[in-house]
């Protein structure tokens, strides 16, 4: 790859940087600092002790910028590893790495957990706003069905403490409404319940980095709030010991229904008696009796439904009052859904049923190239992924990734996130659902 030997006046998005990263019974726990920071400056050549890369300096500070991990001398308080090109007047760096930086975790000092979730709860006192949204103007902030949502929450609030549940569509952003809930209320201790690991691997990076609440063109949150603590609750607590060691360090928990639905009761207890809020996304989903047994135990804490349908797989009626509706034609109207067009594969051997799949799709992604177009398979299973992917890896010129939970590496995962969302790669392949916003 060519470098230029001096770039002038670059704006540079480096990567995220973690105050917290740590490993706590098997869950991670992290808070992000500065999110993708961003600034603009001058690059120039750094050679120093066999270290070669660039110096990044804007107002007086310094970042250097190496292709590849090593060792660094002293007096270097901001080093990124990531690879360096120009590409017109912007660098992106975030799928970089930092490996010095003054607010990283990792450093001497002792970490006050409760001061922290505390000041990140101060740091959001007056800063959210119910700012609405223009695309002719360019404003980046709230949808019609958020606000409305947001308002029916605080609203149920204000008069009563029982389940309520709110119906959004898909892809009017129900996320972001949860965030803006955890954000204005403000929640003290939040529990969020998905269905799936994939769910819970794309909620907790939103609820990490505030989602499009915190991105630098967005006006929703003012630039002082924080970002929270959050764990990824992965294994079924064994005891109310490892209960308080995960959800005594965090501001927001985030598991599956399958993990909480299997807790022993003593250890239910415990996390309902921490947790002041409980949310559930995709709540339509079949209830186990184990899970019906969970929430239960929350009856005393203020219980969210977010779901897109008010009915259960099983055909149920969900239970919790419907507080918020959005109308799927309201949601039609103003263009938060898309015709399709639907194409039939016909092949009567399964063996050579994504075979033929995948050959239609390819076709019609050459059909649409000049559009824009991102081709999207998606699978039940991890297994069946993979053996998916095969086929469409034999289209190297598209730049295939796959996006799901057996893609260990959470840099992978980002940087095939990244490709998506910039279009480098044109086909992905996945597992169930997929959520992804630049």
């Amino acid at each position: 790859m060519r470098v230029a030997v001096k770039f002038q006046d670059m704006l540079v998005t480096f990567p995220s940087v973690l105050a917290l990263d740590e490993e706590r019974a098997g869950n991670r726990i992290r808070q992000i600092a500065e999110r993708t920071p961003r600034a603009e400056g001058t690059f120039t050549p750094y050679t120093r002790e066999r270290i070669r890369g660039h110096l990044f300096q804007s107002n007086g500070e310094e970042i250097l910028v190496i292709p590849k991990p090593t060792r660094l001398p002293l007096g270097l308080e901001r080093v990124v590893v990531a690879p360096l090109s120009e590409e017109g007047e912007a660098v992106d760096l975030r799928n970089g790495v930092w490996i010095r930086h003054p607010a990283m975790a990792g450093g001497p000092r002792i970490f006050d957990y409760a001061r922290e979730i505390e000041e990140v709860r101060r740091s959001w006192a007056g800063a959210f706003s119910y700012l609405k949204e223009d695309a002719a103007r360019r404003i980046i902030a709230l949808r019609n069905p958020q606000i409305g949502a947001i308002h029916a929450i605080h609203a149920h609030w204000s008069v009563s403490a029982e389940p309520a549940t709110i119906v959004m569509p898909t892809g009017t952003g129900k996320t972001e409404t949860m965030l803006s809930v955890l954000v204005s209320a403000p929640c003290e201790k939040l529990l969020v319940v998905v269905p799936t690991d994939a769910l819970r691997t794309q909620l907790a990076e939103k609820f990490l980095t505030l989602g499009v609440l915190k991105e630098p063109d967005c006006r929703v949150l003012a630039p002082t709030a924080r970002c929270p603590i959050v764990g990824v609750l992965q294994h079924i607590p064994r005891s109310v010991g490892e209960v308080d060691e995960v959800f005594g360090r965090c501001h927001v928990v985030v598991t599956t229904s399958s993990i909480a639905g299997q807790c022993s009761a003593e250890v239910r207890d415990r996390m309902a008696h921490l947790c002041t809020d409980l949310f559930i996304d995709e709540a339509h989903h079949a209830e186990a009796p184990t899970w019906s047994a969970f929430k239960e135990g929350f009856r005393a804490r203020k219980v969210l439904q977010f779901t897109a349908t008010p009915f259960r797989e099983d055909g149920r009626p969900l239970d919790g009052e419907i507080i918020f509706k959005y109308p799927l034609k309201k949601a039609q109207e103003e263009g938060y859904f898309k015709p399709i067009r639907f194409r039939p594969v016909v092949e009567f051997n399964p063996k050579r049923s994504d075979e033929k799949i995948a050959a239609q799709a390819i076709a019609q992604l050459r059909a649409d190239f000049d559009k824009g177009h991102i081709l999207m398979a998606r699978t039940e299973n991890v297994a069946h992924a993979k053996e998916v992917f095969k086929l469409y890896a034999m289209y190297p010129q598209f730049n295939p990734v796959q996006l799901h939970t057996g893609i260990k590496s959470a840099r992978q995962r980002e940087t095939a996130r990244r490709q998506i969302i910039s279009g480098e790669s044109r086909i992905v392949v996945c597992v169930d659902m997929l959520y992804i916003r630049a």
